[in-house]
């Protein structure tokens, strides 16, 4: 594992050295996930035919679920650290000074000599309409036993553990949940791809290792399709209680685009609306739900007010183009005040939220 200063060239990186904990400091949060660089062109329509069309734009910087979660918990100052597998090339030294940027710790990041970083392809149209292909790439290649020898420490001494169903193994994120689960740490989950299609087609573990990871996750986030898919049901409200029933986490999201989100806490159902204006660009607002509802939960907001202040960070993201216009605690706030909710019905937050 690399040292946090030592960000230099790939070819002077330490190798891992097992058993060896990178972490000296805690920090609040720790995430296990999707981590990668997000390519963002903003295009006139979504590539439905052979013809040749100019972009009008192309946004790049660092994407993916948990890490995008870690930047929102940090520009509302908690402190995060995200563990995991980067590639030696250009993509990773964006993605770690990125993350030095915003003060999330890198020391549980290994740099993989000759390994390409994740990084994700995203069109968007100008209504919003997007399409996202993700290329894993050394990200696959994180074990359970690299969670074993070197990422316990730092997993067994946080508040909060972030992970999501999308891009590594079951298996290595089961490991890491159970070490954070026997730390007594709340493990949160975010599915916000099909779980079946990954577990079927893509083969990222087996269907017994999805159903452990979300037996023993405290806060389960699903979109809408992933939901309505692994439950039968019709509607993301019976979909989130579905979930709520067969889980039984301490809260159970269904994000459901314009329609809001829908959360089961302590025996109470809330449905929370969209909020903010019209929707730019929905890329990282699932991130910043993720994000915002753990802040809310470690800053004793619990309930209903959570699940406003998650949508609150989503709304915010939305607004520019870009997975990474997440806000601050005043930006969330002016949220919060009701000044753009008039224009909620007008959103169209994606279904990855």
């Amino acid at each position: 594992m690399c040292p946090e200063s030592d960000l230099h060239a790939p070819d002077e990186t330490p190798e891992t050295s097992g058993g060896t904990d990178p972490c000296s400091e805690t920090v609040d949060v720790v995430g296990i996930g999707s981590c990668m660089m997000n390519y963002v062109a903003l295009v006139p329509e979504l590539g439905h035919s052979q013809r040749k069309r100019h972009s009008q734009g192309l946004e790049v910087a660092p994407g993916g679920a948990t890490v995008l979660s870690l930047i929102q918990l940090a520009r509302l100052g908690i402190s995060t650290a995200w563990l995991g597998i980067l590639g030696d090339d250009d993509d990773s030294s964006r993605i770690l000074k990125h993350l030095e940027e915003e003060k999330i710790m890198t020391r549980g990041i290994e740099r993989r000599r000759n390994s390409r970083s994740p990084f994700s392809w995203v069109t968007v149209t100008p209504n919003g309409d997007r399409s996202t292909f993700v290329f894993p790439n050394v990200l696959s290649d994180l074990t359970a036993e690299n969670v074993s020898a070197a990422m316990v420490g730092c997993i067994d001494s946080c508040l909060h553990f972030h992970t999501d169903i999308s891009t590594i193994p079951l298996r290595t994120n089961l490991q890491a949940i159970e070490v954070a689960y026997a730390a007594d740490c709340m493990v949160f989950t975010d599915v916000d791809s099909d779980p079946v299609y990954l577990v079927e087609e893509v083969g990222l573990g087996r269907p017994k290792e999805l159903e452990a990871i979300l037996q023993k996750t405290d806060v389960l986030k699903m979109c809408q399709s992933a939901a309505l898919r692994i439950t039968g049901e019709k509607t993301p409200a019976a979909a989130c209680q579905r979930l709520h029933e067969t889980y039984q986490p301490r809260y159970t999201v269904v994000t459901a685009g314009r329609s809001g989100s829908y959360m089961i806490y302590d025996g109470e159902v809330w449905h929370i609306p969209a909020l903010g204006g019209p929707a730019v660009d929905s890329t990282g607002a699932g991130g910043a739900y993720y994000g915002g509802l753990s802040y809310a939960l470690l800053t004793g907001i619990r309930g209903e007010s959570a699940g406003y202040f998650a949508a609150a960070c989503a709304a915010f993201a939305c607004s520019r183009v870009g997975s990474l216009h997440l806000g601050t605690r005043e930006d969330i706030n002016t949220i919060l005040s009701g000044e753009e909710v008039e224009e909620a019905a007008e959103s169209d937050l994606s279904d990855v939220l």
